[in-house]
């Protein structure tokens, strides 16, 4: 376990490393664990969300002396991955000069990945360690530094089981670094909550730094091929080509593309008194949000939800999906989803953040359109 971290008693080196994570934009506070205070600030579908106990994620701290901690050790882990760049990076560099050294001159490349001398090379898996060749550590060094782009533009899945590698050797190289320069006093349990937070799913990677069985080499994993048919992978590291341009642009488009709230501020006092929204605050705030939640009519009235009494709890058929939608996607300003009616009807909407007259964080639940084909939930 981890030693204490002291957040009013922070040495000037970790001062610096908090300072350096500061100037990784892209990495978020959310991914490494934090959910309190003014990171959650601004329109964001998660900003006052509550939990499965009904409280807001910043509640979960048992004290502000908690939830202060937990910001500092979020802190440490971003500044650690800001300062592992450069180190990661460089050493892909020397491990590339280095190979291809030794294969010019026939040695033995197994030798210097198992040395003290390797930099990178040597915190790849092991059990495929008879691929790594300089040809093959100059296509990890794109990899690398697209993930290093990705961490300062806006870092979101990795695309190649090579780009959760790259992913993987900057925490722990950002970790042992933070720990012997820094003083920052992470550790192993907090490097697994930085890969954590960065991959969210680490099964492809535990099991392929799983020992190969005795006497059997291992096939050589699809290192560069997307996990996602219509990702956008360098050329150089998929010359099997990409899909069309045309297939890009359309999940480009779905990846990308925010719903604007309808009524922003001023506005919506005008739609609630006029009908075209309908105030379900009380019930949101008893269950879901502690912000002001409207719907729009047009969703009220296409899932067959008009007239029906508080006690029948219809707010819950258009709550309960958008809650979880908060829950995955703190930070985005929108999320669409299908809603459903009492009598099987469907409609494509979608929950907005916002701000009303005050500049106070708001909600609602937009119309999207009808859904034309037949829907069915589930696989």
């Amino acid at each position: 376990m981890a030693p204490e971290i002291d957040p009013h008693d922070l040495t000037p080196r970790q001062i610096d490393l908090i300072n350096e994570g500061r100037k990784l934009e892209g990495v978020h506070l959310t991914l490494l664990g934090y959910f309190g205070g003014p990171e959650l600030q601004g329109a964001c579908i998660g900003r006052m969300q509550l939990d499965e106990e009904g409280q807001l994620p910043a509640s979960n701290y048992d004290s502000p002396e908690a939830r202060l901690k937990d910001l500092v050790l979020a802190q440490l882990l971003r500044g650690a991955l800001r300062q592992s760049i450069p180190i990661v990076l460089g050493g892909i560099f020397d491990d590339i000069f280095a190979l291809r050294t030794i294969e010019a001159a026939g040695g033995d490349p197994q030798a210097y990945i198992t040395s003290a001398g390797a930099r990178v090379v040597d915190i790849l898996p092991p059990a495929y360690r008879r691929y790594y060749t300089a040809g093959f550590m100059q296509r990890f060094a794109v990899v690398a530094a697209e993930v290093a782009s990705d961490f300062e533009l806006g870092w979101e899945d990795p695309r190649t089981f090579a780009h959760e590698l790259a992913a993987y050797c900057f925490a722990k190289k950002g970790v042992r670094n933070a720990d012997t320069e820094y003083g920052a006093n992470l550790g192993a349990v907090n490097l697994d909550r930085l890969v954590v937070g960065l991959l969210e799913e680490t099964t492809v990677l535990e099991d392929a730094y799983q020992p190969a069985p005795e006497g059997r080499q291992p096939e050589e994993p699809a290192w560069f091929v997307p996990y996602d048919p219509a990702s956008r992978v360098n050329p150089y590291l998929y010359p099997e080509g990409m899909p069309s341009t045309e297939q890009v642009d359309l999940l480009e488009h779905q990846l990308t593309h925010e719903i604007p709230e309808k009524h922003p501020g001023p506005a919506r006092q005008k739609a609630l008194a006029e009908g075209t929204l309908v105030d379900i605050s009380p019930y949101a705030s008893a269950r879901y949000f502690l912000c002001p939640v409207a719907v729009e009519h047009t969703v009220v009235a296409a899932l067959g939800l008009e007239g029906l009494p508080a006690e029948s709890e219809w707010e819950d058929l258009l709550l309960h999906p958008a809650w979880h939608g908060a829950a995955e996607h703190p930070t985005w300003k929108s999320f669409d989803y299908v809603a459903s009616g009492f009598e099987d009807e469907h409609l494509y909407v979608a929950l907005v953040a916002g701000t009303d007259e005050m500049d106070s964080p708001v909600l609602t639940i937009q119309y999207i359109g009808e859904i034309t084909e037949e829907f069915t939930e589930g696989p």
